[in-house]
């Protein structure tokens, strides 16, 4: 009998700090606030750049279009638009926007190693929440006001298909005349006021997200923002 009191006094007293680890453990992620996914899509800058890169040439398989990843701005929900991700380097059609993304503006990577406070992570994801909701309308402007420059440029590449088609040029006539084509189109996006008008605004949120994100921070936190700053690609 003494044997077996022994024995459950010995396991209880081995119990103890599992049981305790575990609520611990439970505790750490109740009250642990401000938890930030620094791989989230939320952390990558969207810029002018983006919106020429959206961009996809007309081919003789396939007309002009805007990439709807980025133009519905669907990427932001994407688990798959991470830095690193092997996927995301073969993208197919429609989605090459993804596979072409600069990751050297995707913030993320860079605040992952600074010894951020809680307020400061908090704040920073509520700066970049911010961003998006109003970099969003930007860029779909940025295709509505380009939207018969590029239905025009496929009305055009129709033409040169059934050209090809009916045996007038051949295919490799009909490359040069795509590529000068999709170069004229380009131009002609560029040179558009409303371009223009978009670019402006995506420049001007684009330097208040990097003044406010260099006011919240200090010391060494504020050297290493500065110096990564100027590797950050910039359109404006």
């Amino acid at each position: 009998m003494k044997k077996i009191k022994s024995l459950l006094i010995l396991t209880a007293i081995l119990a103890l700090p599992l049981i305790y680890f575990t609520a611990c453990s439970n505790k750490s992620e109740i009250n642990e606030p401000n938890q930030v996914n620094f791989d989230s899509p939320t952390m990558a800058i969207i810029d002018f750049n983006d919106a020429q890169n959206g961009i996809e040439d007309a081919t003789l398989e396939t007309g002009m279009t805007l990439s709807p990843s980025l133009f519905s701005y669907s990427f932001i929900n994407d688990k798959n638009f991470t830095h690193g991700n092997v996927p995301m380097m073969g993208m197919v059609a429609g989605n090459m926007w993804m596979g072409r993304f600069d990751w050297g503006k995707h913030l993320g990577l860079f605040f992952r190693r600074l010894n951020l406070s809680d307020q400061q992570k908090s704040d920073l994801k509520a700066l970049m929440v911010k961003f998006h909701d109003d970099m969003k309308p930007l860029v779909q402007q940025f295709r509505d006001a380009n939207a018969d420059i590029i239905k025009a440029a496929n009305e055009a590449r129709k033409l040169i298909v059934e050209d090809v088609k009916a045996g007038k040029i051949t295919r490799q006539e009909a490359a040069a005349k795509l590529k000068a084509l999709n170069e004229d189109t380009r131009k002609k996006i560029n040179d558009n006021p409303a371009t223009q008008t978009v670019k402006a605004s995506m420049c001007t949120l684009r330097k208040n997200l990097i003044n406010s994100i260099t006011g919240m921070f200090t010391g060494d936190q504020l050297i290493k923002w500065k110096a990564f700053v100027l590797l950050i690609s910039n359109p404006c």
